[in-house]
């Protein structure tokens, strides 16, 4: 396959764009420009695009862009973004999701049924997909302990074939998820929203507003937030973005560029070490050259 178009080709009813600003799928709102931009509407399509990219063209897979920091120089290659896979069923309490539906929605879906487990996502602004691909959540809940099969493209696997940890799976390899099917509890309506109401107060009062990608490091054996604040860089400015005063482990973009936000990680990390002997290593995902 020797262009973008005779790649296009494949795909006659696809929506595409060339030179497409990704800045604005991401909650950080930075970064430049991917050199085609794909939109697939359905699983199968999905599927088929990896199929014909493979071997061909790098790719990228962008959900709602919540964990992730592109660079200001973009991605030379293919980004696929499932906004539009977002088709959501319920069988008894198996509520399967295409990869592409956002926590919000599932969540509702869920509350509207009855169903218990998904409580601790409210407010998580990210798909189904890239959550369960870093095995992500927060209060000490991680969305890998509610699945119970995952429909990638090589498969179809079971919970303890997703090779579940802080934060990983087997998926952060590489191999794109197409559908999760999570397993919920029945439970009371006014159970349920007890549970929200408790989660939604513990993250506005300790997670801060403004366009960020969520927690930056990992929690390993220490909570990155406090080493931060330890090091004195609470409120450190670097160009256009900080680091929050109210959660250290956020970085706000205060309209910089992602090389601001890329050097001061840079500098989080150099200084946390120096001082006091932590190593920290990113949650944030990079796309494109830093």
């Amino acid at each position: 396959m020797n262009s973008y178009d005779d790649f296009l080709k494949n795909f006659p009813d696809l929506v595409a764009y060339k030179n497409y600003p990704m800045a604005t799928h991401t909650t950080f709102n930075v970064g430049g420009n991917c050199d085609l931009a794909v939109f697939p509407k359905s699983a199968v399509t999905l599927k088929k695009i990896i199929d014909h990219l493979k071997g061909n063209f790098p790719y990228c897979v962008i959900g709602n862009g919540s964990n992730v920091l592109c660079s200001d120089k973009g991605f030379r290659g293919v980004c696929i973004f499932t906004k539009h896979l977002t088709k959501i069923t319920l069988r008894s309490n198996i509520l399967e999701a295409e990869c592409g539906a956002k926590l919000s929605d599932i969540l509702k879906v869920s509350v509207d049924s009855n169903l218990s487990g998904l409580e601790f996502t409210v407010g998580i602004p990210a798909t189904i997909g890239g959550l369960v691909a870093m095995n992500g959540g927060c209060f000490n809940k991680n969305i890998g302990d509610l699945v119970c099969y995952v429909k990638a493209e090589n498969g179809v696997y079971n919970n303890l074939q997703c090779d579940f940890n802080y934060r990983q799976s087997r998926f952060l390899e590489g191999e794109i998820i197409l559908a999760v099917g999570l397993k919920l509890k029945v439970s009371e309506e006014d159970i349920i929203a007890q549970k929200i109401k408790r989660f939604k107060d513990a993250r506005g009062k300790s997670q801060p507003s403004g366009k960020s990608c969520g927690s930056v490091f990992l929690n390993q054996g220490y909570f990155a937030g406090k080493v931060i604040d330890k090091a004195g860089l609470k409120g450190y400015r670097l160009g256009g973005c900080y680091v929050s005063e109210k959660h250290a482990n956020f970085i706000i973009n205060d309209g910089g560029k992602a090389e601001d936000i890329y050097n001061l990680i840079k500098f989080i990390k150099e200084t946390v070490l120096n001082t006091q002997g932590i190593a920290l290593t990113e949650e944030v995902r990079y796309i494109g050259e830093f």
